[in-house]
């Protein structure tokens, strides 16, 4: 009998041991897999964490490439996963300088996970500051954690396809890079400051394709005054067009400068070329538009201009502040190519829209007309049951000739030009035009502040990328401030991007809407209550079980 009970203890002893054990072991394995792995379940409405089908298509296609892309966070990686969910630039909670970074840090690694060629690392801004210093994009340009660095290690490689060595043997390697920031994966309501939408998808592919591949080159012009920095030559100093810019290199573009004379054959013959970008100038481009397409000699500067627009997949941006100065053949070209007409008024709102005292600061009008080309560009913003504000300063208006929506004719096909406002002036500002004359929007009616013409090309049946001019009546559109994702011009200017690089990795994915979702937060009763369920209850009833168990094997 005492053999049986001993046999009996033994036993239990031994299943109580592997139980302890294996449930030790279940512990550690967990502890391992999330420390080198980041586990989560996403179970809100939004999948945040969700790569659709039209990034699949493109980042597939560099599975087993010579890519090797890191997506650094300056963050460690528990402070990331207990990032708070404020969506808010006033979010006050326990991690109030990480908001919103915890859907981001998630999606880069369902990338990781998912494609062979991208991994997910950390970077301290203290201890590696040697390391970041190659990040920077320029001397003004200050890390914290809130920035997101896509970096690919490319070696170099010759003619043959392989390796170039330095002189101690070791492959020769040049780093790719995009980098960016928290605020830019969220798109954000002016009032209250709060985020509607994440557009965490768009932003990491198309960082990741842009370091992956040849970008697409915009083009600023220089040699006319443009408000490029002092410099006009260099790259480093883009004066008030730093912030559009930023934005556009961002968007997985290179960004450069080109004089229209010394630089012309660089433009029309750049297979990335996708955009030249004319930012208010004091003077006047060369030239009357006489020249021959046939002549690649020409320095005609806006033959280039009108050259450039005649190539595929080429765009033009005018932006323009309110100007005494008169630019002859760049309006020309603008009205009889474009029907686009700066109008050199000035615009001042002293209703509802205006943002200063002196009604120069205001919130424009969306274009509602569906006649318009300027819609499809808003479309995304005026869907939502709160349309982001837009924001300008110190703006004129653009006059648009309709005619020019027309079928013109030529020897190949056809090409149909579309014309139409983008932003309007609000019912309640006035109009001050060269001659001194005041309208009222109101009793006159709205003027555009922002307009577009687009030319679809045909060769026979066949349609090519349409070529976009988009012409705005004020350089404070893309502000920093105004493109501060606060208001809704960046995400305009984002669109636009998009479809005039309309390369692999410029691709069209929607945000994703975020739920706004009310928590009733429990009495202190019963947290009290839940807290006796969950802390007191299991031990006092594992206690008792253990004891009668033992009272009845001491007697068996």
């Amino acid at each position: 009998m005492n053999y049986q009970k001993l046999k009996k203890r033994s036993i239990a002893a031994v299943i109580t041991a592997s139980v302890i054990l294996l449930v030790l072991l279940l512990n550690i394995l967990v502890t391992f897999l999330a420390s080198k792995n980041v586990l989560y379940l996403d179970l809100t409405k939004t999948n945040y964490t969700e790569i659709t089908k039209v990034s699949d298509e493109h980042l597939s296609k560099l599975q087993g490439s010579d890519n090797d892309i890191t997506i650094y966070f300056l963050a460690d990686k528990d402070e990331l996963q207990n990032a708070g969910f404020g969506y808010s630039t006033e979010y006050t909670g326990p991690t109030e300088s990480l908001w919103g970074m915890k859907h981001i840090y998630e999606l880069a690694n369902v990338y990781a996970e998912k494609y062979d060629f991208i991994s997910v690392k950390h970077l301290d801004i203290d201890k590696d500051m040697d390391t970041l210093e190659k990040y920077k994009s320029s001397i003004s340009t200050v890390f914290n954690k809130q920035k997101i660095i896509v970096d690919n290690c490319i070696t170099e490689k010759d003619e043959n396809g392989k390796a170039v060595l330095d002189s101690d043997g070791n492959p020769v390697k040049h780093h790719n890079f995009r980098v960016s920031s928290r605020d830019y994966f969220y798109y954000f309501d002016t009032n209250s400051y709060y985020a509607y939408g994440f557009n965490g998808e768009l932003r990491f592919t198309s960082m990741i394709m842009s370091v992956a591949g040849e970008s697409p080159v915009a083009y600023f012009s220089y040699g006319h005054g443009e408000d490029v920095g002092s410099d006009p030559a260099s790259e480093n100093d883009y004066g008030k067009a730093q912030a559009l810019r930023d934005y556009i290199y961002n968007s997985g573009f290179s960004v450069k400068k080109a004089s229209l004379t010394d630089d012309s054959e660089l433009l029309l013959s750049d297979p990335n070329a996708r955009i030249l970008i004319i930012f208010n100038p004091k003077s006047d481009m060369v030239g009357s538009d006489a020249s021959s397409d046939g002549d690649p000699s020409t320095v005609d500067e806006i033959s280039v201009i009108r050259r450039f627009t005649n190539r595929m997949n080429c765009h033009l941006m005018v932006f323009s502040d309110p100007s005494d100065n008169v630019l002859e053949n760049l309006s020309e070209f603008l009205f009889d190519y474009w029907g686009l007409t700066f109008d050199n008024s000035n615009v001042k709102d002293t209703g509802v829209n205006s943002m200063s005292p002196d009604g120069k600061a205001f919130l424009a009008d969306y274009e509602t007309s569906l006649l318009s080309p300027g819609v499809s560009l808003t479309a995304g913003l005026t869907a939502l049951d709160s349309q982001p504000k837009i924001y300008f300063e110190n703006a004129g208006t653009i006059s648009i000739d309709y005619n020019y929506a027309n079928e013109v004719g030529y020897s190949e096909g056809y090409s149909m030009k579309y014309a139409g406002s983008i932003f309007n002036t609000p019912a309640s500002s006035e109009i001050t035009l060269k001659d001194g004359t005041v309208l009222s929007s109101e009793k006159d009616g709205t003027k555009s502040l922002m307009a577009i013409t687009y030319n679809q090309w045909s060769g026979g049946s066949d349609y090519e990328q349409p070529t976009y001019v988009i012409a705005c009546a004020s350089t404070s559109y893309v502000s920093e401030k105004a493109l501060s994702n606060e208001y809704g011009n960046s995400e305009v200017i984002g669109y636009a991007l998009r479809v005039m690089g309309r390369d692999s990795f410029t691709v069209s994915i929607e945000m994703k809407t975020i739920e706004t979702e009310k928590v009733t937060t429990p009495t202190e009763a019963l947290m009290t209550l839940w807290k006796v369920l969950i802390y007191v209850i299991p031990p006092i009833a594992s206690l008792v079980l253990g004891t009668v168990v033992f009272v009845k094997r001491r007697h068996a």
